[in-house]
């Protein structure tokens, strides 16, 4: 009998037989970043498609990436091994723990805990109502049948590359594993266990808001007062509108408010006429904000001499509206559901970005209705008025004014006159003496100046 001819060549000069068509062909195996070692694509004799194979809870797991391009493949393993991190910590798990073990008890432990501090004034219900959706969304899926006590530091490892390959920005990841850190927390203080896991570390760099300098600021408040009356439609990105609103009298009002009180967007949700007083001091009206505590602080806010102009230029609308009682909101006071008023002025003051093309500031750092917030701390830190006044003043801590409001400030020349005040006195002691000292005349010429020319 002959011999049989030798099979051609397949792809990348292999032979694959009927027997091994899924065997990985080993020029085709590649590494992905930021999964573990295990964790490979490749090519094999039987699809088309590139493969995902990775060594998850002691076996292989495999599936298909339904990607033809390298790249494509590599952004689909990651998805596709966050939904095994997600199938093997939820939904493979033989026997559910105890009731007093799962971590479904422990947040409902927390949300009642929480609830009371609410009552007490320690925290805001936005808070409490924002980290049960983040629970519910996806910390729950991913622990839903773990006991609580075998949640360690590698699990939470693989929950933040779960929450990674979900596309999750560091600044996101790192809240919602606070959120675990204290539903464990929790759950030692139950005695469920009895230490808390080291938390995995997320490196996350400080995103800083854009504000507005003078020129952009007028910009904005001209393009806000020309479009009252004016509807909007906001585009998608192939030009078809998908919503389309009115602006408002309202909204320079409330830009103007804003910019010359320390006020958040949450703070405008809840402030009513009643929180509003005014006070004097050295002749000059001001007005004192005193609404309920928001983002666990509670001190009173002091406005600029301007924002008590710009209080009463929006009661006066409200008055003749009917609506400037003690207990009518200041702003969108005909919309009793707070959540949508906040909505309604947010979209507002968006269009108005999009309109004066102010979306993002010279750096790139992206605006919104909190800018003008940061633009209100940003000119008080140019007033040269102390970081801890302005911290005390505007419900914040001096560190969350130096890493995100004082990154606005790239001179000491923008801090006030202290740094030249103490310049000039220097210079002018330095002259005294040198005329006791000498028959010269060392006065500076009168053209003298410590400005830029």
């Amino acid at each position: 009998m002959g011999k049989q001819a030798k099979p051609a060549l397949m792809d990348h000069e292999t032979v694959i037989t009927a027997k091994f068509r899924t065997t990985p062909i080993a020029e085709t195996i590649s590494k992905i970043t930021g999964l573990p070692t295990s964790a490979i694509v490749y090519r094999c004799a039987a699809s088309s498609y590139w493969q995902f194979r990775v060594f998850l809870e002691g076996r292989p797991r495999k599936r298909s990436t339904k990607q033809v391009e390298l790249l494509k493949a590599k952004d689909a393993a990651k998805v596709i091994y966050a939904e095994m991190l997600l199938s093997v910590h939820a939904g493979e798990t033989k026997a559910k723990p105890s009731s007093a073990k799962s971590l479904e008890i422990i947040a409902n432990s927390l949300w009642l805990k929480n609830t009371t501090r609410i009552t007490n004034g320690e925290l805001h219900k936005d808070t409490v109502s924002k980290d049960k959706y983040v629970y519910e969304r996806h910390i729950k899926p991913f622990f839903a049948n773990t006991d609580v006590k075998k949640i360690d530091t590698d699990l939470l490892d693989d929950f933040r590359t779960y929450l990674t390959n979900k596309g999750l920005k560091p600044g996101t990841q790192l809240s919602y594993m606070n959120l675990v850190m204290s539903l464990l927390k929790q759950a030692q203080i139950k005695k469920h266990i009895v230490h808390v896991p080291v938390k995995p570390k997320i490196k996350v760099e400080d995103e800083t808001r854009g504000y507005f300098d003078d020129a952009d600021y007028d910009k904005l408040m001209n393009t806000a007062q020309s479009a009252v009356g004016l509807q909007f439609g906001f585009p998608t990105k192939d030009g078809t509108i998908y919503r389309r609103i009115t602006l408002s009298s309202e909204l320079p009002l409330l830009i103007d408010f804003m910019v010359n009180t320390y006020v958040r967007p949450t703070d405008i949700a809840v402030l009513r006429h009643k929180h509003v007083h005014i006070v004097e001091a050295q002749g000059i009206k001001f007005i004192e904000l005193r609404h309920p505590a928001t983002k666990e602080h509670s001190n009173h806010m002091m406005g600029s001499e301007q924002s008590y102009f710009s209080y009463f230029a929006i009661k006066d609308v409200q008055e003749k509206l009917g609506m400037a009682k003690p207990e009518d909101f200041v702003f969108a006071p005909d919309l009793a559901n707070r959540e949508t008023a906040l909505d309604r002025l947010g979209t507002q003051f968006t269009a108005i970005l999009m309109m004066a093309d102010l979306r993002r500031d010279d750096e790139g750092k992206p605006r919104s209705m909190y800018s003008l917030r940061h633009t209100a701390i940003v000119r008080s830190i140019h007033k040269g008025l102390a970081i801890e006044l302005i911290a005390a003043n505007s419900r914040t801590s001096s560190d969350m004014i130096r890493r995100f409001y004082g990154s606005h400030v790239k001179s000491v020349r923008y801090m006030g006159t202290a740094f030249v005040d103490k310049e000039v006195a220097a210079r002018e002691k330095r002259v005294e003496q040198f005329k006791s000292n000498t028959k010269y005349d060392l006065t500076p010429p009168a053209q003298d100046s410590l400005t830029d020319k």
